[in-house]
């Protein structure tokens, strides 16, 4: 039962005048309430009598107007002043925006107490009240029905709606499906009220926005849209079912967690070499991964969040499988989803391999995307891939005993050296080769008088017995430099050990070499 406006403004010991908004007269109230703010909007549930004395009427016209437009936006049935009391003078534009926007106002005599407004509203609603508590009670107990009932999502989200008289949807705060058997809603809703901004009321024509937070963010929105012929329960009722998708999706993320963890025993096997190719295609397919499309490793820096980049690719809907070692390993398909979230967590430093089947083993595609990695690193960019932009190397042979040669046939003696006197030779010919052979430049970069840096490269000439000045040198040197980078810097050259089998002693570090 509930009672409207216009039966309120016909009942003659409330003394209540219309002043705006008589096309809404037929508007239902489901509560009566006092509120001396100007913004009453963000405290109600929408279907109240909101009474004033008239503090919370602002003055002027704009500030009248646009107070009316609030509350006329919110769902809220309808407005009462109280007359010759506190209010400031009520003005045209209230009264056009009241009229415009279907919204009543109405005057109150001030000689009618408004304890006798809100008990004529309690009486008339009382009845409503009652079975609006039945429902909320019996949204809980959906919740028992669907443990004992194994209710999928999309049953027990058809059972909210018969109890609680909207039409529901689930989002993510792109718009995306939060639940897979739960709708998104239409496109109209999402581009008209996503993104929101945090703190921003429910109400929105026809209905209801209501956050999901959880793990200290808002993951999704609830929408709660009234539906024709039924009677909605309110904005209470919109918040429970929405704690109830909160639980949902915890117990999801739950089962995320035991799926992560298996993948990561499945992806330390994989790059360890210690699955047969017939057994990885099965676990690859048992995590979701499709066997006709190829892979990408992404090797990314210890500052990377798994639990985040695991929610980013849950909600694209990209079968992943993440391993934290000294770096994050993420195994993804190839596909621009599956990068998206690499690029777009704040941060994140990433490398990606080269697109490559399971069969083919895991050693090389490591590799590329360390050494895409640590591109990404020097260059403060989010993602490199070895294939793309800094992906320089590809043309370099795939077996690493081949690079291992390259390495040591070209840079052996300097790297010794380096090892031995403990100088810096090897990254000051990659960053002076870097900077197009600008000597003042590089030397600015390495932290070192230009003179300092011409004597290393005289030292690396003298090692290596190659001419700088040579394009044919240059190019031995520049591939042996990338070969370095793509085995992991590691090109297994210890220093010699003297007469007493310790290893000979090194110099006093960069910048300090001591002459042959």
């Amino acid at each position: 039962m509930s009672i409207t406006v216009r039966e309120l403004l016909g009942t003659p010991h409330l003394g209540l005048h219309l002043f705006a908004g008589g096309a809404g007269l037929d508007r239902k109230v489901t509560w009566a309430h006092v509120c001396e703010l100007e913004d009453p909007a963000r405290w109600l549930e929408g279907g109240e009598l909101v009474l004033t004395t008239g503090i919370g009427v602002p003055p002027g016209p704009a500030r009248q107007a646009a107070y009316v437009r609030l509350m006329a936006k919110a769902g809220i049935a309808a407005l009462a002043v109280s007359q010759d009391l506190l209010a400031p003078p009520l003005t045209q534009e209230m009264k056009r925006e009241g009229d415009e926007s279907a919204f009543p106002i109405l005057e109150v005599s001030i000689e009618v107490p408004f304890v006798a407004i809100s008990r004529t509203v309690a009486a008339a609603v009382q009845d409503g009240a009652q079975g609006r508590l039945l429902t909320h009670l019996r949204i809980f107990d959906t919740l028992r029905a669907t443990s004992i009932e194994s209710l999928g999502d999309d049953e027990l989200f058809r059972r909210l709606e018969e109890l609680s008289g909207f039409r529901l949807y689930l989002a993510t705060p792109s718009g995306r499906p939060l639940l897979e058997d739960v709708p998104a809603p239409p496109s109209d809703l999402v581009d008209a009220h996503l993104p929101r901004a945090g703190g921003e009321p429910p109400w929105i024509p026809g209905g209801f926005v209501i956050s999901i937070p959880l793990w200290g963010r808002t993951v999704g929105y609830l929408f709660a849209m009234e539906r024709a012929g039924a009677e909605p329960a309110g904005l209470t009722a919109a918040q429970h079912i929405a704690t109830i998708a909160m639980l949902e999706l915890a117990n999801r993320r739950r089962e995320r967690e035991v799926l992560r963890r298996e993948g990561a025993e499945t992806l330390a096997e994989l790059l360890s070499g210690a699955l047969e190719p017939e057994t990885a295609g099965k676990r690859l397919s048992l995590a979701g991964f499709d066997p006709g499309r190829a892979l990408v490793l992404l090797a990314m820096d210890g500052d990377a969040d798994p639990s985040t980049l695991q929610e980013e690719w849950a909600e694209l809907g990209v079968p992943h499988l993440l391993l934290q070692q000294r770096e994050l390993y993420a195994l993804v398909p190839e596909c621009p989803e599956a990068l998206r979230p690499s690029r777009g967590v704040d941060g994140i430093r990433a490398g990606a391999s080269l697109p490559f089947q399971a069969g083919a083993g895991f050693a090389v595609p490591r590799r590329e995307a360390l050494w895409a990695l640590q591109r990404a690193v020097e260059r403060g960019v989010p993602l490199v891939s070895f294939a793309g932009e800094g992906g320089d190397a590809t043309w370099l042979p795939a077996d690493a005993a081949v690079l291992q040669g390259l390495v040591e046939r070209v840079l052996g003696p300097v790297l010794e050296h380096d090892a031995v006197r403990g100088s810096d030779l090897v990254r000051s010919l990659r960053v002076w080769l870097e900077q197009d052979r600008r000597t003042e430049r590089a030397a600015e970069l390495l932290g070192v008088h230009k003179h300092t840096l011409q004597y290393r490269l005289r030292r690396v000439q003298q090692l290596t017995g190659r001419g700088l000045a040579r394009v044919q040198d240059t190019v031995d040197v520049w591939l042996a430099l990338r070969a370095l980078e793509v085995i992991g810097g590691d090109p297994q050259v210890r220093p010699p050990e003297d007469g007493k089998g310790r290893s000979a002693p090194r110099g006093r570090g960069p910048g300090h070499e001591q002459p042959a």
